[in-house]
């Protein structure tokens, strides 16, 4: 009797977390964007990234970047963003590891030189 309770317990807890899975993968950036926002002690940096076609999730489209800083080096970015964006515009975006947080579109003139090197090559 308590372990056919137990059991079902178990089963309750997977089912939620299983539907939490599925919710945060779905309507969100994913785990690892999740786990840079919140569980980590990453800095908040600048990456330009060069826009190209997003996923429609929902109403949002989920955009995976690949970014550069000033120096030229690489950082995976993905960004939620609540319209589509044109392609092959540049984009400056404050980025905690792969969660892309406030995001602004730039001319190409002033993307840093490396970066644009990087983006265009």
């Amino acid at each position: 009797m308590v372990m056919g309770k137990l059991v079902k317990g178990l089963l309750v807890v997977a089912l939620v977390l299983g539907i939490g899975a599925f919710f945060i993968e779905s309507k969100t950036e994913g785990f690892q964007a999740l786990t840079d926002n919140f569980l980590s002690d990453k800095e908040v940096k600048e990456y330009y990234v060069k826009t190209s076609t997003g996923d429609k999730k929902g109403n949002d489209y989920l955009y995976t970047f690949d970014g550069y800083d000033e120096a030229g080096n690489q950082q995976t970015v993905k960004k939620m963003v609540d319209r589509e964006l044109q392609q092959d515009k540049y984009l400056k975006i404050d980025a905690k590891g792969l969660q892309g947080k406030g995001w602004s579109e730039i001319p190409e003139n002033e993307v840093p030189a490396k970066a644009l090197e990087k983006l265009n090559s």
